[in-house]
């Protein structure tokens, strides 16, 4: 497959009802690879003919973010470095493409062995770019700021809320001398605990029961709680009564489920850090970083266009291939 056949839309998570499963037989079976995060959904394909197919399915809002060809290839590597998310620079998008692309992979299709040698590439590029221009970024996760907000002296467990892959990218990052992890499906929960202490064998992790009153005895006794779910107003009145009942004082809520215009039901609530103050903590060191990113993203597009030349980003080409570097900003 030429890369000028290369085809991807993307847009809000939030702001589309199909299932990636549904979005994937949009055009037929394994006529899509879908990578969805908790920011957004992209779609790859080939062809204007399954672009088309797609953009059927698709809302109105979701139909002008697209591209094809070396653009839709500098989007993508893009994405996997991290420069497409709100916390710009971020590590953990590049394991959750890898994952991705193993699953959808996995079932022989036109479209994989299509796509196969470009997404080699792409992982090529994507550890390059990193080692290159991000790797003096410093620790640029989420779970490297949760980290950075609880620190390492609290006096008594930390209690992780949720199971899913923000958990999975958080709990790793949080020294505590014990860990409890609560969710409301107990074998998520379980297979969390296994992952965090394959990583840390000494890291005391206990996994609570999946009941609601399990949850709030474990509210009352944390010194710190992360949560990794979004806000839930029938349960978080509960949540929020638990920890101002605590017998200790002090300790941090971090709750990464709060969205930037936060929540009417957390406000006030002593210890509390959401999205939007862990993102104005990034934003006051954003110089030097912006900088950085703005080279990376360069990087991103020269790569592509290179891509565009030939499969090979280092090979020889002639002077009338630069005309097509002409397009790339400062």
């Amino acid at each position: 497959m030429k890369l000028a056949e290369l085809q991807v839309l993307h847009f809000d998570a939030g702001a589309f009802t199909l299932t990636p499963a549904e979005l994937a037989a949009a055009t037929g079976l394994q006529q899509a690879w879908v990578i969805a995060t908790c920011q957004r959904v992209v779609a790859v394909t080939a062809g204007n003919a399954a672009r088309a197919q797609l953009i059927e399915r698709l809302p109105l809002a979701a139909r002008a973010q697209g591209a094809s060809g070396a653009e839709a290839y500098a989007f993508l590597l893009r994405f996997a470095c991290g420069l497409e998310s709100r916390l710009a620079g971020e590590t953990e998008i590049f394991g959750q493409i890898k994952e991705s692309w193993r699953a959808f992979s996995a079932v022989p299709s036109l479209l994989s062995r299509q796509l196969g040698s470009w997404v080699q590439q792409l992982f090529k590029d994507t550890k390059e770019v990193r080692a290159t221009q991000l790797s003096s970024l410093g620790s640029a996760s989420y779970g490297s700021q949760v980290r950075r907000l609880l620190g390492t002296s609290s006096q008594g467990p930390t209690l992780l809320v949720g199971a899913g892959q923000l958990a999975q990218a958080v709990a790793p990052w949080i020294e505590t001398n014990e860990l409890l992890v609560w969710n409301r499906t107990h074998d998520r929960a379980v297979e969390l605990a296994r992952l965090v202490q394959e990583r840390y064998a000494t890291r005391t992790c206990r996994v609570l029961d999946s009941s609601e009153p399990a949850e709030l005895a474990a509210w009352a006794q944390a010194s710190d709680v992360v949560l990794c779910v979004p806000a839930d107003a029938a349960r978080d009145a509960a949540r929020i009564a638990a920890w101002r009942s605590r017998p200790r004082s002090g300790g941090r809520i971090v709750h990464l489920g709060l969205g930037q215009a936060g929540d009417a039901n957390w406000a006030g609530v002593p210890g509390l850090t959401g999205l939007s103050e862990l993102f104005d903590m990034l934003r006051a060191q954003s110089d030097q970083r912006g900088a950085q990113l703005a080279r990376a993203r360069r990087c991103c597009a020269e790569k592509a266009v290179l891509r565009s030349l030939g499969t090979s980003a280092t090979q020889a080409h002639g002077w009338e291939d630069l005309a097509a570097f002409a397009t790339i900003g400062p």
